[in-house]
């Protein structure tokens, strides 16, 4: 759990060429309570960026229902912002439940 601060910012430059950054998408509405607490997708995101990690493996979501967003939603809202900014699709990594995959 994170809230959106300068700790992406400060690991990235203290850990430079990461190749995985695993950030939390999930339990961020209703932004008035969970924005001290949670990222939401967008945040993530700009996490990622801030990181500079080769990849982004969005992790807190889908298992229950923890805030008002859908279980579904996390996902969904992170695909939108990232094709947004035409980032790399592939940098996106999104497991179905339970898969795996390794880095190359």
């Amino acid at each position: 759990d994170s809230c959106m601060c300068s700790a992406f910012r400060e690991v990235g430059e203290a850990f430079p060429g990461l190749d995985l950054a695993m950030i939390p998408i999930g339990a961020y509405e209703p932004r008035w309570f969970m924005s001290a607490v949670h990222v939401d997708p967008p945040e993530a995101g700009e996490a990622f960026l801030q990181c500079g990690a080769r990849h982004m493996l969005p992790i807190h979501w889908g298992t229950f229902r923890l805030a008002d967003e859908t279980i579904d939603e996390p996902p969904r809202a992170l695909r939108a912002w990232w094709d947004a900014r035409k980032l790399d699709p592939a940098r996106l990594l999104v497991p179905r439940l339970g898969e795996s995959f390794a880095l190359s």
